[in-house]
């Protein structure tokens, strides 16, 4: 996967605002507890919350990404559990806290992976457990849309292109590094959209932050 090769420059990528909400919202309910962080890229949340004396279990699609992501929490002096996982897949593990920030949920291109995802989570939560996680908004998707950009990561160039897609609400970022290029796509559903499938899988929203680009979302089970 080409975005193994971008793994070592991820953290470039970070936005750290985001994480740090993140870190807000849990630390107003929680002085302490299990986490498990989905789709945890290099580990900057997850380097976050292990600094703030939470048990963190941070999992990734990606090898190269879990990889740079441990390397950086042992730099740290951190014990963070790592382990590749696909959010379609059921969790094994019970935890305080869930998240899956930096719209990861946006990679699900359809609601029966969404809701299948949602069903898996709940399934790990208990009745004090929380799920945080952001989703882009349709009109910041838009408005990506025609974007290129060159950025130099050392040696190399990577180039991002952005474009629509035949689906509505759906963006396609093909990237280039050295000759080599990837397509992965990004959805998004309206709000009550993502109110039904959380609905669905017995959770509800108890609290929404509505950024410029994403509105992040903290649930309970019902």
């Amino acid at each position: 996967m080409i975005y193994d090769k971008l793994a070592a420059y991820y953290d470039e990528f970070v936005d750290q605002n985001l994480n740090k909400l993140y870190l807000e919202l849990i630390t107003k309910r929680f002085t302490e507890g299990t986490i498990v962080d989905l789709g945890c890229g290099t580990g900057p949340l997850a380097i976050m919350l292990a600094k703030n004396n939470f048990f963190v279990t941070a999992t990734d699609i990606s090898d190269q990404m879990l990889e740079v992501a441990y390397n950086n929490s042992a730099n740290e002096g951190l014990n963070i559990n790592f382990f590749v996982h696909n959010i379609l897949d059921p969790l094994n593990i019970d935890c305080d806290i869930i998240t899956m920030s930096s719209d990861v949920i946006n990679y699900l291109d359809n609601e029966n992976d969404v809701e299948k995802a949602f069903r898996n989570i709940k399934e790990v939560m208990n009745s004090n457990s929380v799920f945080i996680f952001d989703y882009l908004k349709l009109s910041y998707l838009n408005s990506l849309i025609g974007h290129q950009e060159e950025i130099k990561m050392g040696e190399s160039t990577l180039i991002w292109e952005v474009n629509s897609t035949s689906k509505t609400a759906q963006i396609s970022h093909k990237v280039t590094i050295d000759g080599e290029e990837e397509t992965h796509t990004q959805t998004t559903f309206a709000e009550d959209q993502y109110d039904k499938l959380l609905n669905n899988a017995k959770m509800e929203t108890i609290e929404k932050i509505i950024l410029d680009d994403r509105i992040v979302l903290v649930c309970k089970k019902i």
